[in-house]
């Protein structure tokens, strides 16, 4: 009988990537948030990622913000999106919410500045990709 447990092995399937788990704007990028309505399975622009938004700065220029992959993959019409989550910095003299910033609740789909973003592209679609590039971390 084996005394010793493997360790090494997850249970489960890891689908946030260990090398890569955040994307940063390599463009403006408004407007290429978006948030999935589950009901009607349809994607619309999240709000904090419009024009108006405090949060917009934070992906309007090429490395103004960073993004978290939560590790959903969404798929509609041969595009895929991927979940992601704003890291916003701590501001000075609070507790620290290890980047997690926005409102629950009013808009359950887009909660805690979450949203999906394009990665890659079908060379079918005629969409050109998101301005977004991998960041490891």
């Amino acid at each position: 009988m084996c005394k010793y447990k493997m360790t090494s092995v997850l249970r489960s399937l890891r689908t946030v990537s260990l090398d890569n788990e955040f994307y940063i704007p390599i463009a403006d990028a408004t407007g290429f948030v978006f948030a999935l309505n589950t009901t009607t399975n349809t994607l619309t622009t999240a709000v904090w990622a419009a024009t108006g938004s405090r949060y917009l700065s934070s992906i309007k220029a090429a490395g103004a913000g960073l993004l978290r992959d939560q590790g959903k993959t969404y798929l509609s019409g041969g595009r895929t999106f991927r979940k992601v989550q704003l890291v916003v910095p701590q501001s000075t003299g609070t507790v620290s919410t290890n980047g997690v910033g926005g409102r629950t609740g009013t808009t359950p789909n887009e909660d805690y500045l979450t949203g999906y973003i394009e990665v890659g592209f079908s060379e079918t679609s005629g969409t050109a990709p998101a301005p977004f590039a991998k960041w490891g971390r």
